[in-house]
């Protein structure tokens, strides 16, 4: 008896020691404080995680929580203002300004793309089906994913590759993104087949820049950080990072290049904080908005399954009710956005850290913490 009872006492400083690894602030005063922790440990626990930046809405409250280091080997607790990479969930700007261009009746959702390019591309068709703005939206166009559409890797050494992607697509112009369109064969029929597509994403952003005479980064200002007041979201470009922007690691620990490639800054190199990230999705639970509404519908797919409305995810969660997600991850960030209008609630989950795992275990974690039965 005398041996269990030091057992489970060795057990429980383990524990404790185990859970109290990771710097945060997190005050453990309330119900919802107590949920967050215990959900973040199994994230946190994994020794290869380094930091963590949690908003939640819910009952229409803003929560934040931070864990871990902006920096490896550094005691540098983020905050709700630190900046992280968003990765694919910029595509969801883009998708709300296409949302906008419909609305303002500059566009369709069924205009051919090319009716939005300077050149002719014959080859943007399928057996006479042309691509679609809605197509590009809805991950349903077709394109080959990466632009230049080849092998770039070769038989590299798999710690090499993000190094390879960033020399490339650091010389990668958008000249070279529109010349090597020309020779894409499509393989598919354009709304026949959904999977995630870079390629859709930036001729997505290019068009809406063109549609609106405006660059994507003057956009981003006029209809999301001026009207929200999104005071830490930035467009990266290079040479210009935000002050407050953390640093990215693989799962090895080694610094990642940023994702300011100037091909890809119009899907994937918005950047933001979880202060930020709460007012975006304030605006998202509103639905009442033309713009909100039209962007949260769904094109493709089923609603049990996962539909896809314009660039978002949307799925019937328990209830009835609806979940509207996107996933983001970059060479050296992780992060998630998932939101339930019809209980005005949601969670944006930012890491510093990237591996096959990260987008997956925040996806779990987000589960946990929007534990809807949970009073604050």
């Amino acid at each position: 008896m005398r041996k269990a009872i030091v057992f489970f006492a060795l057990l429980i400083q383990l524990s404790n020691g185990y859970a109290q690894r990771f710097a945060s602030d997190n005050k453990l005063k309330t119900p919802l404080d107590t949920l967050v922790s215990q959900s973040v440990t199994a994230f946190m626990g994994n020794t290869a995680r380094v930091g963590l930046s949690i908003g939640i809405i819910k009952n229409g409250q803003s929560y934040f929580y931070n864990y871990g280091s902006t920096q490896i080997n550094k005691s540098l607790l983020p905050t709700k203002n630190t900046v992280y990479e968003l990765a694919s969930i910029t595509k969801t700007f883009s998708a709300t300004l296409l949302a906008h261009a419909v609305i303002d009746k500059k566009v369709s959702l069924n205009d051919d793309i090319r009716k939005h390019l300077n050149d002719d591309y014959p080859n943007l068709v399928y057996n006479g089906t042309p691509i679609t703005l809605l197509n590009l939206a809805n991950l349903t166009s077709a394109l080959p994913n990466w632009m230049p559409d080849k092998d770039i890797f070769g038989k590299a050494d798999p710690d090499s590759i993000p190094y390879i992607l960033d020399s490339v697509h650091t010389k990668y112009s958008r000249q070279d993104f529109y010349r090597d369109l020309h020779d894409v064969k499509l393989q598919v029929l354009p709304g026949s087949v959904a999977r995630h597509c870079n390629t859709a994403a930036q001729l997505l952003g290019y068009i809406m820049e063109r549609v609106y005479q405006d660059s994507f980064d003057n956009l981003l200002n006029k209809h999301f950080s001026k009207p929200l007041k999104m005071r830490n979201t930035h467009l990266l470009k290079p040479g210009k990072l935000p002050a407050q922007i953390a640093k990215g690691y693989d799962g090895k620990g080694r610094e990642m290049p940023f994702i300011d490639w100037q091909d890809l800054q119009v899907a994937a190199s918005i950047a933001s904080s979880t202060s930020d990230m709460l007012k975006y999705m304030a605006f998202q639970l509103d639905e009442t908005n033309d713009v909100v509404n039209l962007s949260h519908k769904t094109t493709f797919g089923k609603l049990e399954d996962g539909a896809i409305a314009l660039n978002w995810k949307v799925k019937q969660a328990s209830g009835g009710k609806r979940s509207i997600s996107h996933t983001g991850g970059s060479l050296g960030f992780s992060g998630y956005m998932v939101f339930y209008p019809e209980l005005n609630s949601g969670v944006v989950l930012l890491s510093n850290q990237a591996d096959p795992s990260t987008q997956n275990e925040l996806i779990a974690l987000s589960e946990k913490i929007m534990n809807l039965n949970t009073k604050n």
